[in-house]
């Protein structure tokens, strides 16, 4: 019995940490316009938040070799799993643990941003792509870990 009580409490404190709230460092690549291997990216650091109503990407800051790119606050309201933008124009979906995407405007108007995050036991899988009519113009992904900050 106190085998089964101890799995039970093991359980329950995985499935606490399943979901993308915290602090993540890790590495990946940045490949423009599909371009070989990209370069490096050493580290990638995000801050992700999570309450009932909203996820946001708090912070971030992904050092590239020749190119960076430092994350600001992006939040999407959740509601039922699906996510809105500030103008509450639906953009993505979110299952509240561990499958995170979203599309959303890039600074050119030609230009969207997709967003895929995908969680697995201490890590986060993250892509991200720039993309138009044509071509995919950026391709950002990473895999980084929990710092087991909350």
């Amino acid at each position: 019995m106190k085998i089964i009580s101890l799995l039970f409490v093991f359980l329950i404190a995985l499935t606490s940490y399943a979901d993308l709230k915290g602090d993540w460092i890790g590495w990946g690549t940045w490949k423009f316009k599909g371009e070989g291997d990209g370069v490096q990216c050493s580290p990638m650091q995000m801050t992700w938040s999570e309450s009932a109503t909203e996820i946001a990407i708090e912070k971030g800051n992904f050092e590239c070799e020749v190119v960076a790119m430092i994350l600001g606050r992006t939040a999407w309201t959740l509601k039922d799993g699906k996510l809105f933008d500030e103008l509450n124009v639906e953009v993505g979906k979110y299952n509240g643990k561990d499958h995170f995407e979203v599309y959303m405007p890039s600074p050119n108007n030609r230009t969207q941003i997709y967003l895929s995050v995908r969680r697995a036991a201490n890590h986060i899988d993250y892509q991200e792509i720039w993309f138009n009519t044509d071509e995919k113009v950026y391709v950002i992904e990473g895999r980084l870990f929990t710092s087991g900050n909350k």
